[in-house]
């Protein structure tokens, strides 16, 4: 979580920041808002990605659309990896890893965070440790999306919603 905090803190991503914030303080007393922050997280670094690439919004704008949209352009589609055939095939499974974590991700935000409201008398599904396994994912590919754009991108910054120049 630090090493996230730290690389969106030099480029300025104010909507990261916000989302990173929420989900750890609320993991101890609103785990299911700390894993729809969680989600966020992914969500805004997919959509920065995007803006910044000029490339439109997926028709569906939840985790798994977005993310799919920025596959291809970072280049992390599984089946094209781009990386030593010595590798090759361990990059793969990670990689297909961290689509089902995403995918896990925005699964468990919908069936048990509070993006969509709760009903009266809802008993919480999600626990502290469970917040925290998606919290603590959710940084890890943040992390790995934004350093592969860096990668990608040398010359480009993701900017903040305030500072489009």
């Amino acid at each position: 979580m630090d090493a996230l905090a730290s690389t969106v803190a030099v480029i300025d991503f104010d909507t990261v920041n916000h989302d990173i914030e929420r989900a750890l303080a609320n993991s101890d007393t609103d785990p299911e808002d700390a894993v729809t922050a969680a989600c966020s997280i992914l969500e805004s670094v997919c959509r920065s990605i995007l803006v910044e690439l000029s490339l439109p919004l997926p028709a569906q704008k939840d985790i798994q659309g977005l993310y799919k949209a920025v596959r291809e352009p970072l280049g992390l589609d599984p089946a094209k990896a781009g990386v030593p055939d010595s590798i090759a095939t361990d990059v793969r499974t990670i990689l297909g890893g961290l689509n089902s974590t995403i995918q896990g991700i925005g699964a468990l935000r919908t069936h048990g965070g509070d993006a969509h409201g709760r009903e009266r008398g809802a008993r919480r599904s999600i626990d502290r440790r469970i917040a925290r396994l998606a919290i603590h994912s959710a940084s890890a590919a943040a992390l790995f999306l934004i350093e592969t754009w860096q990668l990608k991108h040398p010359t480009r910054t993701l900017h903040s919603a305030g500072d489009q120049t």
